[in-house]
């Protein structure tokens, strides 16, 4: 039996399946070619833009170094000076491009050089004697605008930018910071992402100071280069030339080469399809098989379809929460800045009340998004940790209350509190999560109730030292649709999101109080009804129940302390004006050390009854230095003052000999009851 031959329709159909990818693909070679010049000129133009404004970055970082220094001596009246060189010494080894640093009088005379053996030939030189130098050094000084020399060739030996930052103090100029700078080695590092290009700087005479990937040897067309003029210092003819072009000098024949490739590809290609249909044409036996494995794939298309479907409202979630934390975030920032440049341009304004409130307040803000993003962060990631401390869960709830109590009846809420315990008990757990899990579910509330009231009730069961507690905060406020309960624990959700919504925070708030409490192991529940309100019921339980007469704070620290001899050890020179301010208002004054080791030299030749002891230091850390004090004084109470929370750097200062672990910024609540457990004066008695 012979096979039937073919119908002239099927070498057709064969003929047009090859005719038209072949079309579309001499369609996309033609465009390709049209637009490869203006593709790779943008590329460049891009690339170029990017890349100038790295380098201007790496450089204003460097003077920003520089700067650093000459505030500190302003901002002493110059009794900062004594201590420059040691700042000096520590960006020398920071700035890879920083070569010396040296302090030129305002006569011009060079007084003190960092470092000073490589250095000496111009200790003492006069920059009066070089025409080229002194001009633009006092025209600059003159103006308190930072300098930036040409390449230039050093009286000490080698080539190096002269960058003059000047010392205004006491109403006059004192003279200028200058340091030796030399790029290569971070403009190397930079370039170490554009191996496809050439770059070439020049300084405002031409000299040629930088030079990476041959650019001599690059492509040369105009169109094909982007140039760019980096203004550095005040003068706005003293800049560089950036230029920036393709290595390859046949980059377009070597493009337009690919699309060659391409194009033949796609012409076996579109010669494929059509041998393909006209033997598909010779295969209709197969009409069978190909219609169940139609049908097997219909069945995986829906369920991926429902996958991409939950996909996408993650995705949309995702990208409405980023957008709603990013105006979050912007709007106090916004704002601190503004405030700020206001108390700038009018002195007169900086005791202004109004405008301290309005930054501690936006200030807060910003803090307590971040902070929910670290602790999201932190939560997602598996890395929390729970931990014991002694705490009486009704003192918690107590200044929960009263602390959030103004704010509810600011907004004309009612605000009921019912505590069903009489007894003050005492376990171990995890008091600071204890007290975000309330204090979120309060905030939300808080947050969503416009009139009428919120409650908030807390009880307490004791069994075999075991302490089971449930509070519930109930509101008046907008409810939560019933669709939408399941999902308001999740991330990335809120119940009025987009640029419509009514109510401030990055709605992290639930998610957080959630994940706290599973990780407490305790659960949560909600109940709500859409326009009438919502409550939150939390269960958390405790091991080792005891009752303990609980410490009472308050501020009149004064009457309750002997004399101290006071010791704050830290590096930041704002962290110890800040807490010495702190301790003044507590009756108590103090003395200061920059590092463990000034510490450790101080305790040697004075008795200390109390060391505030930073953690990480230069020369040598807290935890070195509180074992060295602890060897020699081991009655001196040692407090861990530290941003690092982590399990593992309190374990460590405890081991160490530190009496307790505060964290920055310091709770004056927690440092006075420790004053008080320390040194609490014994009680007088009266002559019989």
């Amino acid at each position: 039996m012979t096979t039937p031959k073919l119908s002239m329709k099927s070498y057709w159909i064969a003929g047009v399946f090859f005719l038209v990818p072949l079309l579309i693909c001499l369609t996309l070679y033609s465009y390709f070619q049209k637009q490869l010049p203006q593709r790779l000129s943008d590329q460049i133009q891009l690339s170029g833009s990017l890349a100038a404004q790295d380098f201007k970055r790496t450089v204003e970082k460097n003077v920003a170094a520089l700067r650093d220094i000459t505030e500190r001596i302003e901002e002493t009246e110059g009794l900062y000076f004594e201590y420059w060189k040691e700042d000096a010494g520590r960006l020398l080894e920071q700035n890879a491009s920083l070569e010396f640093v040296e302090f030129i009088n305002r006569d011009g005379i060079i007084e003190e050089v960092v470092p000073f053996e490589e250095n000496r030939t111009v200790q003492g030189l006069d920059i009066k004697k070089l025409d080229w130098r002194y001009g633009d050094w006092q025209r600059t000084a003159e103006a308190d605008d930072v300098n930036i020399t040409h390449w230039t060739s050093l009286t000490q030996g080698g080539f190096s930018f002269l960058i003059d930052v000047p010392v205004y103090y006491n109403g006059s100029f004192q003279g200028t910071i200058t340091g030796g700078m030399n790029f290569k080695e971070e403009f190397n590092r930079l370039s170490s992402y554009l191996n496809d290009y050439a770059i070439k700087i020049e300084d405002e005479e031409g000299t040629r100071f930088y030079d990476y990937n041959n650019y001599d040897l690059a492509q040369k067309e105009e169109q094909y280069i982007f140039e760019s003029n980096l203004v550095l210092d005040a003068d706005l003819d003293e800049s560089w030339n950036f230029e920036l072009t393709f290595a390859d000098p046949d980059i377009v024949v070597q493009s337009s080469r690919i699309a060659d490739y391409a194009l033949i590809c796609g012409i076996f290609l579109a010669l494929a399809i059509g041998l393909l249909q006209f033997f598909n044409s010779k295969a209709r036996h197969a009409t069978k098989i190909a219609l169940q494995a139609n049908k097997n794939l219909l069945i995986l298309n829906q369920e991926l379809q429902q996958q991409t479907e939950i996909a996408q409202t993650a995705a949309q979630a995702k990208a409405t929460f980023l957008s709603n934390m990013s105006h979050e975030i912007r709007t106090p920032l916004n704002a601190i800045v503004g405030i700020a440049d206001l108390m700038e341009s009018d002195p007169e304004k900086t005791e202004d009340p109004r405008y301290k409130a309005l930054l501690r307040d936006n200030s807060k803000k910003l803090l307590g998004l971040i902070n929910d993003l670290l602790r999201m962060d932190k939560l997602e990631s598996g890395a929390a940790e729970v931990y014991s401390v002694e705490f009486s869960p009704v003192s918690v709830i107590a200044n929960i209350t009263s602390f959030h109590r103004k704010r509810i009846e600011e907004k004309g809420l009612e605000f009921h509190v019912d505590i069903q315990t009489k007894s003050k008990n005492f376990i171990n757990g995890d008091r600071s999560k204890f007290e975000q899990i309330v204090g979120n579910i309060l905030l939300n509330a808080i947050k969503f109730t416009q009139s009428g009231s919120i409650s908030l009730c807390y009880k307490e069961q004791e069994e075999d030292k075991k302490l089971f507690t449930t509070i519930s905060i109930k509101d008046t406020g907008i409810g939560i649709p019933k669709d939408k309960l399941s999902t308001i624990f999740d991330r990335f959700t809120q119940l009025d999101a987009g640029i419509r919504k009514k109510h401030a925070g990055g709605g992290l708030g639930l998610a957080i109080a959630a994940r706290l409490v599973n990780l407490m192991g305790g659960n949560i529940e909600v109940e709500s009804d859409e326009g009438k309100g919502s409550e939150f019921i939390i269960h958390l339980d405790f091991n080792d129940l005891h009752k303990k007469e609980e410490i009472k704070l308050n501020s009149k620290l004064v009457e309750d302390l002997p004399p101290l001899e006071v010791l704050i050890v830290d590096d930041n020179k704002l962290n110890v004006i800040i807490l010495t301010e702190l301790l003044k208002r507590l009756g108590l004054s103090s003395e200061s050390a920059k590092n463990g080791l000034e510490a450790v030299n101080k305790c040697n030749s004075k008795t200390f009854d109390l060391i505030f002891m930073d953690v990480h230091m230069p020369e040598m850390d807290g935890f070195e230095a509180t074992r060295k004090i602890k060897e020699e004084q081991s009655d001196v109470v040692v407090l861990g003052l530290s941003a690092d929370t982590t399990s593992l750097s309190i374990a460590e200062g405890l081991e160490s000999g530190m009496d307790n672990y505060l964290t920055k910024p310091i709770d004056k609540g927690r440092l006075i009851a420790i004053l008080k457990e320390k040194f609490k004066k014994p009680p007088t008695r009266t002559a019989i």
